[in-house]
């Protein structure tokens, strides 16, 4: 059948359905956004079920394709789930001979394979990439047919993409949703077939519109929650993609400025037309029809470091600047407290710092150059790092501090109006079970996500708030079994974390928010083992070995030696 034909049938039965807009332009719908026609090419003949096998698996992007490797009952039900299966490139065959029930010997026609790799992950129906590394095996059958060619009767129930073959079939798009108070755009990582590429803003559009996916359920809000297409998203004849939306009624100016700002940001990397934004029709926002990047705010103001603040680091039990080695101004750069570690508010104007005592450990939190307070906390041996929450219009400073007491107890330092922190308990049983330790915690700059250091591994979580609690939700460990004996981590992009092991062949390593692969840093100028890392969006990952501080500004560059402080520093950027 041509296209021609076939886009006539699908005009044919466009027209009879009442459910489809009369303005919408009509357009081939495929079954499966991966089953483009002209890469069904099906086997080779006369090929070996070894090949075959390999093949398939070429070919398991594109479901229709897939499917002709099949016997006919086989490709009936397959794939029986619809989560896709990543694993990693190059898997193993090992064939078992099948003796059957015949007492000739082994059946000619037909081969018994395990298929063996390593699990990285499934891909969930909302686009989500849930991390699972894991060793796995597949049983498959392979049948030769009436007419003598190998056909697999039994494929494993998933549809298995090797590595390569997914980061060929789909991209990474960053949706972008509100926290909670809508100060910040919290981007939500998903993953988006690249067929067919023409309704790639469609398909991103539906995604965004159906809301945050699992692992950020209840810690983030949508302004579209409850909006649909009124018609499909489309591509006018002047470029601009056409989003045409629905029960947006009801909402406040300030409401549709948030929707747009939403639509645009996560399609920025999608595409660089113009996005026409409508309400049934009409300009979703009078004055303005048509919008790009540049034209909605960024809403990151609260979650990025003021570019002037440089950092800073605890270094022989004081603070100082990296900027110059420096002691601050004030007790805490003059030595009066015996610090461990320190974090300084986004906005530069105050501190929170572990001091070592007698016994224990003891959290302290002020203005930068001023006394800072004691906060009790009862029993406290040891303490992590503390690490801010973002502040707000009203209060940049930030009035919540984060820190975890004998690596079990997370706790979150509140200030209220007068000035007086008050310590409040985290419910973190999602993240310490299984006798989990924590030994380091850092908060994402938009106060939505946490990652932490648990048992030496890297796990990201999200943050759930009520009026009741504060709870930290739908942990998933990152690389697990590769990026191990972590001693450190932190943000230094919104989807980006870095963490420091003392792995000799991984000192340095940054993993992406789904944790869905690795880059190593260059090690060859660090002297491990690396003790300590911080980072922020567009600045240097900075790290302390046995030599002193280092800095680089990019995983494929080397580390540059830094003056500022010693081998027992601790740097830290705001945040």
């Amino acid at each position: 059948m041509t296209r021609a034909v076939l886009a006539l049938l699908v005009l044919a039965s466009l027209a009879s359905c009442a459910t489809i807009p009369a303005d919408t332009p009509p357009r081939v719908m495929l079954e499966n956004p991966g089953e483009a026609p002209d890469r069904i090419s099906g086997p080779r003949a006369g090929v070996d079920p070894f090949t075959l096998v390999q093949d398939f698996l070429d070919a398991a992007d594109n479901i229709a394709a897939a499917k002709t490797y099949l016997t006919e009952e086989a490709a009936a039900t397959w794939p029986s789930h619809d989560q896709p299966i990543i694993v990693q490139n190059n898997p193993t065959y090992r064939p078992e001979i099948d003796r059957g029930p015949s007492p000739d010997g082994p059946n000619p026609d037909v081969l018994h394979l395990t298929l063996g790799t390593t699990q990285i992950g499934e891909l969930k129906p909302d686009g989500s990439f849930y991390p699972q590394v894991q060793p796995r095996e597949d049983k498959l059958v392979v049948r030769r047919q009436a007419d003598q060619q190998w056909r697999i009767a039994q494929p494993p129930p998933y549809q298995l993409l090797t590595k390569i073959r997914f980061e060929a079939a789909y991209r990474r798009v960053n949706l972008q949703f509100f926290d909670p108070a809508r100060r910040v755009l919290v981007p939500d990582p998903r993953w988006v077939a690249n067929e067919p590429s023409e309704s790639m803003e469609a398909r991103v559009v539906e995604l965004l519109l159906a809301g945050p996916s699992d692992g950020l359920k209840d810690a983030v809000v949508s302004t579209l929650e409850g909006v649909q297409l009124h018609t499909n998203v489309v591509q006018d004849s002047d470029g601009a993609i056409r989003i045409n939306l629905t029960n947006v009624e009801e909402r406040s100016p300030e409401e549709h400025k948030q929707m747009v700002a939403q639509i645009v940001n996560s399609l920025s990397g999608v595409t660089l037309n113009k996005l026409r934004i409508l309400d049934t029709g009409s300009a979703l926002i009078p004055d303005r029809q048509d919008w790009q990047a540049a034209d909605v705010p960024t809403y990151d103001g609260l979650a990025s470091p003021k570019p002037e603040l440089t950092g800073l680091a605890v270094d022989n039990r004081r603070v100082i600047t990296l900027a110059d080695g420096r002691p601050i101004e004030g007790p805490a750069g003059a030595g009066a407290y015996n610090l461990v570690s320190g974090a300084q508010s986004l906005d530069g104007s105050h501190l929170a710092v572990v001091e070592h005592v007698p016994g224990g450990a003891r959290l302290r939190i002020g203005p930068i150059n001023r006394e800072l307070q004691e906060i009790p906390l009862d029993d406290a041996t040891s303490l992590t790092r503390p690490t801010w929450m973002p502040g707000n219009s009203r209060d940049e400073s930030g009035n919540e501090v984060w820190t975890v007491v004998n690596e079990t107890l997370v706790v979150r330092a509140v200030r209220a109006a007068d000035n007086r922190w008050t310590v409040f308990a985290v419910d973190a049983s999602d993240l310490t079970r299984d006798r989990g330790r924590i030994t380091e915690l850092r908060l994402s700059r938009d106060g939505v996500r946490l990652a932490a250091v648990v048992n030496g591994e890297v796990k990201v979580a999200s943050i759930v708030r009520s009026e009741e609690s504060v709870t930290i939700r739908a942990p998933r460990t990152l690389q697990l079994g590769t990026v191990r004996s972590v001693v450190g981590l932190d943000w230094s992009e919104r989807t980006v974390l870095v963490a420091v092991t003392h792995l000799p062949s991984l000192p340095v390593v940054s993993m992406p928010l789904d944790g869905f692969d690795y880059t190593p840093y260059m090690s060859s100028t660090l002297s491990p083992p690396v003790t300590s890392i911080t980072a922020a969006p567009s600045r240097p990952v900075i790290v302390t070995d046995k030599a002193g501080i280092w800095s680089t500004a990019d995983p494929g560059k080397v580390w540059l030696s830094d003056r500022a402080g010693g081998p027992d520093s601790r740097p830290f950027y705001p945040g």
